[in-house]
C-alpha cells in the first residue's frame, strides 16, 4: 500500500485527508445520537429554541458541537457544529438533573420535516378549549449541513402538533415570508415577527450573493385559527428606514378590564439602517447603528394595534443583542419578565447576567447570582413552576470557530435558576415537584412599600391597561380551600334525594346520645355551681362578724396582669405593613449604559429617580380601596 504524499503534492494530499476526515465527522460515540450527546462528550449548543407544550419542553432546530474520537479530539475548524435535525424533548414531570437531562430525539424522514434552521421563531398553540397542541416554526437561517434549495418552494409554514408523549408530526399550513433574527412573540392565538433579515440561507429566491443581507423592516402577524397573515409596514418604536435586528420580544396577557388583553412587549437588539450593500466582518457581522435600551419598554396593543412606551425604573440591563427572554404571572398580580445573557453590539463579549422585570410597577431588579458562564444566542423557558431553564450559547469572545469548541461550562449547556429565590442551582436539578412560583421577597417589599404609587405613567391609556388588575400579594398567605376548616352550616340542597335521605337517617341516628350527652353536663354543671354557691354563702357568714354593720364591703377582683407587649393588637391598630427583608443578590446600583445605546425614554426631568441597592423605598401603609385599571418580540 501506497502512502497519498508519495503520489501527489503535499497540498492535494492535505486536502484529500481533510476531506477523508470531514466525512466521518460528527461520530456517534458509543452508541450515542449525535443530536444528544452525553455531557463528557458535549461542547457547545446554540440557536435552537423551546417551548414547554404540555408536561415537555420542546427544542427545535440549532447546532450542537461535541468532541470526535481520541482523547477530547476538537471538532474540524470549517464545520465545528452540526445542525439538530430532530425535535428533542424532555418530560418535565419528574424530576433530573442537567448532566443527565433526559432528552428524546424524534427524527423524521426527508420531506416530513423543515430543513434545520437557527434563530428562527416558535409559536406555541392552543386549541379553541385552551390546550396546548404544539407550536409553528417561521422563519430561520438553514445550518451549515442543509442546502437553501431544500427550503419549500410553496413557503408553507411548518406547524408541530404533539402527541402528549414528547413526539408529534410536521405539517405545512399557510404561506410564510422567510427571515431569520427576528424578534417573535405569541399568545392569544396569534403570532408576532418583528424585523429580521433575508441573507442567501433564508430563502432560494432572494438574489443575495454577498454581504450581510437584507434587512426586513415592519412586523408581521399570523392568525392560526384562520391562517391568514397580516402586515405592519411600521413598528412604533423604530425610526423610518430602520430595522430590528437581534431583538427579543415577550408576550404579556390577561391585562385590560375583563382580563382578555394582550401586549407584545420588546427587548433589546440592534437598529440597522435598511441597506443591502453594507458588508461585514470574516463572519457577516456588521454593527447596528443604534441599540434599543432597556430605559423605556415599548409594546404592541394586540387588541387596538397600537404601540405605546413606558419609562421604567431600578437596575436595567445594559444593550445588548442575542439575550433570551421569558416570563411568568403570580397569584399576586404581577407579571415578571426575566432576561439572561446576550452579546453587545459587536458580538464581541457575551454575558453571564440576568435581570427581572417587574409589571406592572415596570422595574428592573438586578440579580447578583450568576450562571458561572457567559452565554449568547441561546434560549430559555420557564419550566416546574418557578424554575428557568437556560438552554445553550456561546462566549463571542472566544472568536470563530472556538465558539463551538470552548466546552460550556454548564452541563449540556443547560442552567437552571430559581425565580423565587432569586439563586442558581449550583447542582443544576430540576425538582418537578418545587412550589408555585412566588416573586422574590425584594420584588414583595417594593410592592408592600407602596412602590407601584409612585410610578410616573407615560399615559393613561397605559395606566389603565396595566392597573386593571390590582397587586395583591396578602392572598399569597391565606390558607388554600383544602387548608381551611368546612363549614358546619347546611348548603342549599342536593339534587341527589337519596343522599339528602341518608343524612336524615343519620342524623336521628346521632341524636339520643348527642341530647343524653346534653342533659349529662348540664346536671353536672348545675351541681358544681351549686356546690360553689354553698360553699360561699357559709364563708361570707364566717366572715360577717368582724365587718361592719352599717353596709357589707364591696368585694373587687383583682385587675388581670397586662398581656406580654406585642401580644395582641387589634387589626385596626396597625400602623404599617409588615417588611420583609430585602434579598441580597439583588438592588445594586445601576450600572453605566453604554454610549452608542439609543434610549427611548421620556425627558430626564420627568422621570422618576432610580432605585438604589443601598436606599430602599420607605414603607407606606397601602389603601384599603381597590386599584385603577388596564394594560394596552430573537435574532
Amino acid at each position: 500500500m501506497m502512502f497519498p504524499s508519495m503520489l501527489l503534492p503535499l497540498r492535494q494530499t492535505l486536502t484529500i485527508l481533510s476531506f477523508i476526515a470531514s466525512l466521518q465527522w460528527p461520530l456517534h460515540v458509543k452508541g450515542q445520537n449525535a443530536d444528544t450527546p452525553s455531557d463528557s462528550n458535549f461542547i457547545r449548543r446554540g440557536y435552537e429554541r423551546a417551548a414547554v407544550i404540555g408536561s415537555h419542553l420542546y427544542l427545535s432546530g440549532g447546532e450542537i458541537s461535541q468532541y470526535g474520537t481520541g482523547e477530547n479530539a476538537l471538532p474540524p475548524d470549517d464545520h465545528p457544529a452540526t445542525g439538530i435535525s430532530s425535535v428533542l424533548s424532555i418530560d418535565l414531570s419528574s424530576s433530573w438533573d442537567t448532566r443527565n437531562a433526559p432528552f428524546q430525539s424524534h427524527t423524521f424522514p426527508d420531506g416530513d420535516r423543515p430543513p434545520v434552521f437557527n434563530n428562527h421563531a416558535l409559536w406555541p398553540w392552543r386549541s379553541s378549549d385552551g390546550k396546548d397542541q404544539g407550536f409553528y416554526i417561521y422563519g430561520g437561517q438553514v445550518s451549515w449541513k442543509e442546502t437553501v434549495k431544500d427550503v419549500r418552494k410553496d413557503r408553507g409554514i411548518w406547524k408541530f402538533t404533539v402527541d402528549g408523549q414528547g413526539g408529534g408530526a410536521w405539517t405545512v399550513e399557510q404561506a410564510s415570508n422567510p427571515e431569520v433574527f427576528m424578534a417573535y412573540a405569541a399568545g392569544g392565538e396569534r403570532g408576532w415577527s418583528i424585523g429580521g433579515i433575508m441573507t442567501p440561507g433564508t430563502d432560494p429566491d432572494a438574489n443575495i450573493t454577498s454581504g450581510p443581507g437584507l434587512r426586513i423592516p415592519g412586523m408581521v402577524e399570523y392568525d392560526f385559527s384562520t391562517e391568514t397573515w397580516t402586515n405592519y409596514t411600521e413598528v412604533g418604536f423604530l425610526p423610518k428606514g430602520r430595522a430590528l435586528e437581534n431583538g427579543r420580544a415577550h408576550f404579556v396577557d390577561g391585562l385590560g378590564e375583563d382580563g382578555k388583553n394582550g401586549v407584545v412587549m420588546m427587548f433589546g437588539g440592534g437598529i440597522f439602517i435598511l441597506d443591502a450593500t453594507r458588508t461585514g466582518d470574516s463572519r457577516g457581522i456588521t454593527r447596528p447603528d443604534l441599540l434599543l435600551d432597556f430605559n423605556n419598554m415599548t409594546f404592541f396593543d394586540a387588541q387596538t394595534k397600537k404601540w405605546h412606551s413606558q419609562t421604567t425604573t431600578g437596575t436595567p440591563p445594559t444593550s445588548r443583542m442575542g439575550h433570551c427572554v421569558a416570563g411568568v404571572r403570580s397569584q399576586a398580580g404581577t407579571h415578571e419578565i426575566f432576561v439572561y445573557g446576550g452579546a453587545d453590539a459587536g458580538f464581541t463579549e457575551s454575558y453571564d447576567d440576568l435581570y427581572v422585570l417587574s409589571l406592572p410597577g415596570f422595574v428592573w431588579f438586578r440579580v447578583d447570582d450568576r450562571s458561572n458562564g457567559v452565554h449568547s444566542h441561546g434560549t430559555c423557558a420557564v419550566v416546574g413552576n418557578r424554575q428557568l431553564l437556560v438552554i445553550g450559547g456561546q462566549n463571542e469572545k472566544d472568536g470563530w470557530p472556538a465558539i463551538w469548541q470552548s466546552k460550556d461550562p454548564l452541563p449540556l449547556g443547560l442552567g437552571i435558576f430559581d425565580m423565587t429565590t432569586m439563586a442558581w442551582k449550583s447542582n443544576g436539578s430540576y425538582d418537578a415537584e418545587t412550589a408555585e412560583y412566588r416573586p422574590a421577597e425584594v420584588i414583595e417589599k417594593w410592592y408592600n412599600d407602596g412602590g407601584l404609587d409612585k410610578v410616573q405613567w407615560n399615559s393613561d391609556d397605559v395606566k389603565k391597561m396595566f392597573l386593571a388588575t390590582p397587586v395583591n400579594f396578602t392572598k399569597l398567605d391565606e390558607p388554600s380551600s383544602s387548608d381551611k376548616p368546612s363549614s358546619g352550616g347546611g348548603g342549599s340542597g342536593s339534587s341527589d334525594g337519596n343522599t339528602d335521605k341518608s343524612k336524615d337517617e343519620s342524623n336521628k341516628s346521632k341524636t339520643g346520645p348527642i341530647v343524653g350527652g346534653i342533659v349529662g353536663g348540664c346536671v353536672v354543671v348545675l351541681g358544681v355551681i351549686g356546690g360553689w354557691l354553698f360553699w360561699r354563702r357559709r364563708h361570707k357568714k364566717k366572715n360577717s362578724a368582724g365587718a361592719l354593720s352599717t353596709a357589707e364591703l364591696p368585694v373587687q377582683e383583682p385587675s388581670p396582669p397586662p398581656p406580654p407587649q406585642g401580644f395582641y393588637e387589634p387589626y385596626g391598630q396597625l400602623k404599617e405593613l409588615p417588611v420583609h427583608s430585602a434579598a441580597t443578590e439583588v438592588y445594586t446600583p445601576p450600572t453605566e449604559l453604554s454610549s452608542h445605546a439609543y434610549r427611548f425614554e421620556l425627558d430626564p426631568d420627568a422621570r422618576p429617580n432610580e432605585l438604589h441597592g443601598d436606599a430602599g423605598p420607605r414603607a407606606h401603609e397601602l389603601p384599603w380601596e381597590g386599584r385603577p385599571q388596564d394594560l394596552s418580540a430573537c435574532r
